[in-house]
């Protein structure tokens, strides 16, 4: 009976919240109708609303360790008592001010900002390890003309969901595990003078990359190749690999990221990134040398031409 009232008093607030318009935004990202709500005042609506309506859903369930909705003051309990990295530090103050402002008085740079810095937390933080962050820019860009930055889904690979299971949830734990593992398979260093190449929201996207890469690992056939192939394009003119290089930076291992890739998707990358390595052996730049390779293969193509000079300029694999 008390469950039953508690469930019905739950119920009653949030038809007051969407009957007033308005709320806290916290009391609005609890519940699904205001999450939309809100979007939609903001002027998003369809496909982009439902997919952010269920990065903010899986964001609080993550956050929340329980298969249960979450109230406003639980979420709010929860986010302060995130611990406090550097990296941390600036995005849950953001949030937390933002999430205690009324809905109505925020803007749509307010309201962007504090669901990426929401989904940014749940991802370093969350318990639920088969969610993957991904920049949006690189994979959708009517989500990142809206101004969100992240998108935030459920791993479908058998592979890497095991080696999630692996990985640290602790975001300095984790910055260990990259360490270790680094060193492990002989990619080089991950320490002062390469971490500021990764960014944090990116550290989960490098610990797959290397949990698979590790000999024992769950990796297919395809992932394998595909791992050799980056590793060959991090190699240096003396033979060394360095992963992570500040004279000669690259982002390939973030390709895992992408929870719509396919084996087919890994065996084109592998053939594109087999040549970029043959053509970096006379070319300083490995950035260069891999648009050098798109370029020839474009050929003639307007239509190509236009995809790889948008790739270009969105820089994915190169810059933060």
């Amino acid at each position: 009976m008390k469950r039953l009232s508690v469930l019905i008093l739950s119920l009653v607030l949030s038809l007051n919240i969407m009957a007033a318009g308005g709320g806290k935004l916290i009391d609005l990202l609890v519940n699904e109708s205001g999450v939309l709500q809100l979007l939609a005042k903001n002027g998003i609506e369809g496909t982009v609303a439902k997919e952010v309506q269920s990065y903010v859903a899986s964001s609080i369930l993550s956050l929340g360790a329980a298969n249960r909705s979450l109230s406003p003051d639980e979420l709010m309990k929860i986010i302060k008592g995130l611990s406090d990295t550097p990296a941390d530090r600036k995005v849950k103050k953001s949030l937390l001010t933002l999430l205690n402002k009324n809905a109505d008085e925020l803007d749509k740079a307010e309201v962007t900002e504090a669901i990426n810095n929401l989904i940014f937390l749940a991802n370093r933080h969350g318990v639920r390890g088969s969610l993957v962050l991904a920049c949006s820019e690189c994979v959708s860009n009517s989500l990142f003309s809206h101004g969100f930055r992240f998108t935030f889904n459920e791993v479908k690979n058998d592979a890497i969901k095991q080696v999630l299971e692996t990985i640290p949830r602790d975001p300095r734990e984790l910055s260990q595990f990259i360490s270790n593992r680094m060193r492990r398979v002989g990619a080089g260093k991950f320490d002062r003078s390469t971490k500021n190449l990764v960014g944090a929201e990116e550290e989960k996207a490098l610990a797959i990359f290397l949990a698979l890469a590790d000999a024992n690992s769950p990796a297919n056939r395809a992932q394998k190749d595909f791992i050799k192939s980056v590793l060959e394009v991090s190699t240096t003119p003396s033979g060394e690999v360095k992963l992570l290089d500040p004279e000669n930076p690259h982002k390939f291992w973030r390709t895992f990221d992408d929870p719509s890739l396919t084996d087919k998707d890994l065996v084109g990358w592998t053939s594109l990134l087999k040549k970029t390595s043959e053509e970096g052996k006379s070319s300083v730049s490995k950035k260069e040398a891999f648009y050098n390779v798109l370029e020839r293969s474009a050929g003639d193509s307007q239509e190509l031409s236009e995809q790889v000079n948008a790739l270009r300029v969105k820089n994915c694999f190169f810059g933060r």
